[in-house]
């Protein structure tokens, strides 16, 4: 066996004690098609996406405990846009959506993020993300994404909705337009999801924006624990999450065609996100009261 194989094959082997012997089916089981070296079209590996499930499966499980709802909204098969809300200094929220996804549905569905720019200029930060199935923002990655049948994560708020303050937790910021743009142009639907806990998780106190552009950064984080703690300051916080997915919205293909139009579609997702994490803090109000 060539060293390389025999090495993923090993990595794996390490792998299995990580996971319960039902999860570690459904990772076997994810299509990761060949294309040349061990890895598919878009480069995902199957050994890093274990790895990556078996962390996010014990973080969903065990860290955040998290609550989920609506999971027969989530599409058994086809492409799609996971669009919602997006905070947290640093981006677990993501990455337990897409172990919630992954969890809870069947056969398990991937959710590949369109990640920014400045995760590629990252060491090894840029190799990993593409070997789990993420991608850089492009519409060609996006095009080719949601043609073979793909789930496709966006933020519409963008990365500095990350750095959101105290004062504004919750308060959604303004919606890009690439996901309906997109959406529109596949005729996929688009799935909202509203997530609540990632608040929580740290506080951003300040940004040192200097610091950041020479970075190349979008933001540079000062929290109630870092820098003061070192690289453990950035540890977040065991809040809980609840996570809860609407109804798939289809896109009126006009709003190709008309700015008006592909403004109100959304303002129409914004909405329904905004319902989601409404419905998010409702249920995490009844959860505390049964705790008291």
């Amino acid at each position: 066996m060539p060293p390389l194989l025999r090495s993923k094959r090993l990595s794996m082997d390490m792998l299995r004690p990580l996971l319960p012997a039902r999860e570690w089916e459904r990772v076997q089981a994810y299509p990761v098609q060949d294309a040349g070296l061990g890895t598919d079209a878009f480069g995902t590996r199957r050994d890093l996406l274990g790895f990556a499930y078996a962390l996010g499966y014990w973080l969903h499980r065990h860290y955040f405990r998290v609550v989920s709802a609506g999971h027969e909204h989530i599409p058994s098969h086809g492409g799609g846009v996971v669009v919602g809300n997006h905070s947290g200094v640093l981006p677990f929220d993501g990455m337990m959506l897409g172990a919630d996804v992954f969890r809870y549905t069947e056969p398990p569905r991937l959710v590949r993020y369109m990640v920014d720019y400045f995760v590629y200029q990252m060491p090894f930060v840029g190799a990993f993300f593409r070997g789990v199935g993420q991608m850089p923002g492009t519409r060609r990655n996006f095009d080719g994404l949601i043609e073979e049948g793909h789930l496709v994560g966006i933020f519409p708020e963008g990365a500095e909705a990350l750095g959101k303050p105290k004062e504004r937790r919750y308060e959604l910021l303004s919606f890009s337009q690439g996901h309906v743009e997109l959406a529109a142009r596949h005729g996929v639907p688009v799935l909202p999801f509203g997530l609540v806990g990632a608040e929580e998780q740290q506080t951003m106190v300040a940004d040192l924006r200097p610091l950041a552009k020479a970075l190349r950064l979008p933001y540079f984080p000062i929290t109630t624990t870092f820098p003061w703690f070192g690289p453990l300051g950035l540890l977040p916080r065991p809040s809980r999450y609840f996570i809860h997915y609407g109804e798939p919205l289809q896109i009126d293909p006009d709003a190709l065609r008309s700015m008006e139009l592909r403004n109100r579609e959304v303002e129409r997702v914004r909405d329904s996100v905004a319902v989601l994490i409404a419905k998010g803090q409702a249920t995490r109000r009844e959860y505390r009261g049964t705790a008291q």
